[in-house]
């Protein structure tokens, strides 16, 4: 397998003042400095076999600070934005707020009437990925200083997203997201894990401020089971001692939360016990998917007998252990509660305990993706904080998923 890092720059000059900026150059503030000073100490703990580039100032600044001299490309530079380059936004969307509404659902649109469409930014950048992918030996990994917008626009073509609106909340600056690649098949691991600069996304924290809800979805430690590779579904089992420091380790880095719900299974609530300071509120609707007659054997022998049929590899969304639940099944439970905390708890932040086949069921019915794409998004390590951004009209948006932080430096 090959790994890519891909790493949004620091704020710019033209960030800061919220001025467009696409293919033209602005130097980063003290603020994008000081991030990017941030982002290079986690960087500076991994092993990178390539280091890449867009040939756009506030990029190659940010690769500096963290200690890297990159090959420089262009092709990683950000869409190029025709006549609203170096606008102020409220200008852009004062002349052109009809053309902003048909970006939803016009993807072959040329941005700022004579710059690139999202599509050939799209194409233009999964061109770049690939061909680093392609450069990369067999357990390898990559890392790539670029652009917001490229950035999303990469991941909307690896994931298939629906048009219509947005599924995927805004980037933070020096933002992390990884890619996985295993021959043909390609996965997100980590979507904007910015946690460097603080456990709430600059866009959840944007959504919160105007009166939305944020929710914090939180993967329970690790347990005997896990370790096991049992399918633990709706077996009730204890935290193992490793997950009780991975809930500890949580706890320093997670910060407050308005109101702390919980799976009633004791692993999750132990979780956000020890990560909150304060016993949940059990709700039924945030437990693990029901596995049926599979609950509580290993995964290995439970394929080695034939009684997995084709599951999970033929992609088929089956009732699991015959009288277990479907994947459709657990997207619609979760997202119903999920759905109905917006009203009480608008402008709030909101912790959820959970396991990682629930919040990755929800994760996907926010993207639009049933069960058949859900290898598209890689599997939650536990104590993995997915953070949802849900605003006041009631749409979600992943602003991250599957940060981990905390656990960076955490030995086994």
């Amino acid at each position: 397998m090959k790994r890519v890092l891909l790493v949004r720059h620091g704020e710019s000059e033209a960030n800061a003042g919220e001025i467009w900026q696409g293919a033209t150059s602005s130097p980063l503030t003290a603020q994008g400095r000081y991030q990017a000073g941030s982002a290079a100490r986690r960087l500076a703990v991994r092993r990178f076999d390539l280091v890449e580039s867009s040939d756009l100032e506030r990029s190659l600044h940010t690769a500096e600070i963290a200690g890297f001299r990159p090959r420089v490309l262009s092709g990683w530079r950000e869409g190029d934005i025709g006549v609203w380059e170096e606008r102020p936004g409220e200008w852009v969307e004062a002349h052109y707020s009809h053309d902003l509404e048909r970006l939803h659902e016009d993807y072959d649109l040329r941005m700022g009437e004579t710059g690139e469409s999202p599509r050939q930014v799209s194409e233009r950048g999964w061109e770049a990925l690939t061909a680093l992918v392609g450069r990369l030996e067999e357990g390898q990994t990559g890392l790539v200083f670029t652009h917001g917008g490229l950035i999303e626009l990469v991941l909307w073509r690896l994931l298939g997203l629906p048009i219509g609106r947005r599924r995927l909340g805004f980037l933070s600056n020096t933002s992390f997201c990884e890619l996985e690649f295993d021959g043909e098949q390609a996965a997100l691991l980590r979507y904007n894990d910015a946690a460097h600069l603080g456990p709430v996304s600059f866009w959840a924290d944007f959504t919160r401020a105007g009166r939305g809800i944020v929710v914090d979805l939180i993967r329970h430690g690790v347990t005997q089971a896990n370790l096991e590779r049992r399918a633990q579904g709706r077996v009730d089992s204890e935290l193992h001692p490793g997950g009780r420091e991975q809930a500890r380790r949580l706890a320093a880095w997670i910060g407050k939360a308005d109101e702390v719900f919980s799976s009633p299974l004791s692993r999750a609530a132990a979780t956000a016990e020890i990560a909150f300071g304060r016993p949940p509120v059990l709700v039924d609707e945030l437990m693990e998917m029901s596995f049926g007659e599979w609950e509580g054997e290993l995964w290995e022998e439970l394929e080695a007998s034939g009684r997995l049929g084709g599951y999970p590899g033929d992609g088929q969304d089956i009732r699991r252990g015959g009288t277990g639940e479907t994947w459709k099944e657990v997207q619609q439970r979760v997202s119903g509660f999920i759905s109905s905390l917006t009203d009480t708890y608008a402008g709030r932040r909101v912790a959820a305990g959970s396991h990682g086949g629930a919040i990755k069921a929800y994760s996907t019915a926010i993207l639009g993706l049933g069960y058949g794409k859900a290898g598209l998004l890689g599997p939650l390590e536990n104590t993995s904080v997915t953070q949802v951004a849900i605003a006041p009209d009631g749409h979600p948006m992943l602003t991250t998923y599957n940060i981990t932080h905390h656990l960076e430096g955490l030995d086994g």
